[in-house]
């Protein structure tokens, strides 16, 4: 099946050890469709098709009184749709989930899907966009937004590092000295960090080098490397722009609750800011440290 240029250049941006499923997945669906030709339109609606995410569900909360919105401040971002959900109402924020548990990825620790889900329903319940838009004088414009990313591993496909919100999967990994080591040398090869060493039998795991993958868990035969309970690394205060930033590491571990936690102290720092500065510098106003002792 033939691919358009702008199909085609979107199946580029799909990392390449999965781009072959992908390209299946989506000629797949364009066939059941009747279509001959790939364009970005098919590639768009294949993403949603098998993306597999659950569909919310309303919750009852309490009456939330909305000013009307001045169409004015939205005429930017009416450019452009994402900030827009399928009913046309504004959506001050973006949530950016990868791909692993669609295409199957050898890496994938935990499906983001599903924490991006609860992020995205926690926004909600904090009527995070009515807030932000009662706040902000005049326009609206991109930089106003609140961009989030949640990857399913250490790999960090969806670049969580450069976001204003960014959390990416963990598998914490151990030595359990209850079971002796064959000297199989496989998790030694696995190590993509080099974070290994056996010597006499003895495992030994670097831990400042080790970004907690679980791979070397995985293929450790004898059991000598274990995995612990699946952690999440929390970072805030990323941005790309004239002077890029990687953001901050907010939690190295952390449970689901404590990340629904630091999202919560991140909008507060949003909504009760008398500025409109972007995130990464009401971050460095406040402080780092200072805000992880509000988590």
């Amino acid at each position: 099946m033939e691919w358009d240029k702008s199909a085609s250049l979107l199946l580029e941006k799909v990392p390449p050890f999965v781009q072959k499923t992908v390209r299946e997945k989506i000629e797949t669906l364009a066939r059941e469709r009747g279509k001959t030709l790939v364009t970005e339109s098919e590639v768009m609606e294949a993403r949603e098709s098998f993306m597999g995410r659950p569909q919310k569900t309303a919750t009852p909360q309490a009456a939330v009184v909305k000013n009307p919105i001045d169409n004015k401040k939205l005429s930017i971002l009416k450019k452009y749709p994402k900030y827009f959900d399928k009913d046309g109402n504004p959506v001050l924020y973006q949530i950016k989930s990868c791909r692993g548990a669609e295409v199957n990825c050898p890496f994938l620790i935990t499906n983001s899907n599903i924490l991006a889900d609860k992020l995205r329903n926690r926004l909600e319940e904090l009527h995070f966009t009515e807030k932000l838009i009662d706040k902000i004088e005049g326009q609206i414009l991109p930089h106003h937004t609140m961009k989030l990313a949640v990857a399913g591993c250490p790999n960090s496909c969806s670049m969580p590092q450069i976001k204003d919100f960014g959390v990416h999967a963990l598998e914490p990994v151990y030595v359990d000295p209850d079971c002796a080591c064959t000297e199989c040398m496989q998790c030694v090869e696995t190590c993509k960090e080099g974070a290994i060493t056996i010597q006499g039998g003895q495992v030994s795991i670097d831990k400042d080098t080790c970004v907690h993958c679980g791979l070397c868990a995985r293929v450790c035969p004898a059991g000598s490397i274990k995995t612990s309970e699946k952690k999440y690394r929390v970072m805030i205060g990323g941005k790309v722009g004239r002077h890029p930033r990687f953001a901050l590491v907010v939690l190295p571990q952390a449970e689901e609750s404590a990340t629904l936690k630091v999202l919560d102290v991140c909008v507060d720092i949003i909504l009760s800011s008398k500025t409109e500065h972007r995130f990464r510098t009401l971050v460095e106003q406040h402080g780092i440290e200072e805000i992880k002792k509000r988590i």
